[in-house]
């Protein structure tokens, strides 16, 4: 049985509500409470994800928040288990253009065959030229969640998992009817991800459009070397080729590859349990024209998650326009993990009373319509 009694109710527990709970929780003399409606945290999108943070980002917003937190996991490396490989970001010179940062980021250009040097398996690809970004790295998703989660913990935040939020009734404060009890909250926070849109008409608010796209992600394991050596160095920067569609990095002896495919889709459940038909003659499509030394990779592995985007790509974070006591955390659409440090900042210094960039703003929806 949950409390009967909150402050502040954080819907959702992975990235964007861990994220939420922990940096509100700082400075914050009322209670939270946190619900997660899986028997585990992150078991959707936060847990399915490639784990790379990619700080080129063409959205100025999204790249700030990129990079805030790319310098906060940095703090706290040994924590979150975040390793600063770098990054090799492929294209034309108009499109590594459009993703370079203008304003600071440590990031430069490398030719072609700099770029194979560093990277042998891009050996008979055919692309312009790449962006290395330094900073650019791995986490350990599960760490870092872990992170959050504990930290708010900590400071006196209840987390209950395996509790689903059935109804909220009007408020200031809302009567929240859930699987494990009722309680009342001042406030509430809808993190719920890839259920926001439904979480939010469950309040009777008409949210911002949020739509879930399907990728799929796939271990390949490729031959030793002759010499019996392994193909994949471990050390290897990622690689994200923004013109072809394609990204990869090492991972556990063999490499992560994502064709980047995107499938729209309303079930969150059958999106993200199923593996689409033609996904694997989709990525053999993709290493036949592109990377030949691919050529003989066997897949090991292959699962699929959603990203759930907003109309214009852009975060949802701060107080909804319509409804007093109701804010948004939510539309990180595959940025949740690399950018969550400051998703979370965002979102407390807003339920602070705080302003929020206008490119976050939900109230931006009220100006489009």
């Amino acid at each position: 049985m949950i409390t009967d009694r909150a402050d502040v109710l954080v819907i959702g527990a992975g990235f964007a509500g861990a994220a939420t709970a922990y940096h509100l929780s700082e400075a914050f003399g009322g209670t939270i409470v946190v619900l997660e409606q899986e028997k585990t945290p992150g078991a959707h999108a936060s847990g399915r994800n490639a784990s790379m943070l990619r700080q080129s980002e063409s959205d100025s917003a999204i790249r700030a928040a990129a990079v805030a937190s790319r310098k906060a996991y940095e703090r706290h490396r040994s924590e979150v288990g975040y390793e600063p490989v770098g990054s090799l970001l492929l294209g034309s010179e108009g499109t590594l253009a459009g993703v370079r940062e203008p304003d600071g980021l440590p990031s430069r250009p490398v030719a072609a065959d700099e770029a194979v040097r560093r990277v042998p398996l891009l050996a008979g690809h055919d692309f312009d030229g790449a962006l290395e970004t330094p900073g650019d790295g791995v986490m350990d998703t599960w760490a870092l969640l872990t992170f959050y989660l504990d930290g708010a913990r900590a400071r006196g935040v209840e987390v209950v998992t395996d509790c689903e939020v059935l109804e909220i009734s009007a408020g200031p404060p809302f009567r929240v009817r859930t699987t494990q009890g009722v309680l009342r909250a001042d406030r509430v926070v809808d993190a719920a991800g890839g259920w926001a849109e439904e979480v939010a008409r469950r309040a009777g608010v008409e949210p911002p459009v949020l739509v879930p796209f399907k990728r799929h992600l796939f271990v390949l394991d490729l031959p030793s070397l002759p010499s019996g050596a392994p193909v994949i160095d471990p050390s290897w920067p990622f690689v994200w080729d923004l013109d072809r569609g394609f990204y990869f990095r090492p991972e556990s002896g063999g490499l992560l590859f994502s064709v980047c495919d995107e499938e729209r889709g309303s079930s969150r459940t059958r999106l993200e349990e199923t593996i689409s038909p033609g996904i694997e003659e989709l990525l053999a499509e993709r290493i036949l024209r592109h990377l030949p030394r691919l050529h003989d990779a066997q897949v090991r592995r292959v699962w699929s998650c959603f990203r759930t985007k907003s109309e214009d790509g852009r975060f949802v974070i701060g107080p909804d326009p319509a409804v007093a006591g109701l804010f948004w955390v939510a539309g990180l659409g595959g940025h949740g993990m690399g950018c969550s440090w400051e998703v979370g900042r965002l979102a407390a210094e807003a339920l602070r009373g705080g302003a929020v960039p206008a490119a976050f703003d939900p109230a931006r929806w009220t100006t489009a319509r």
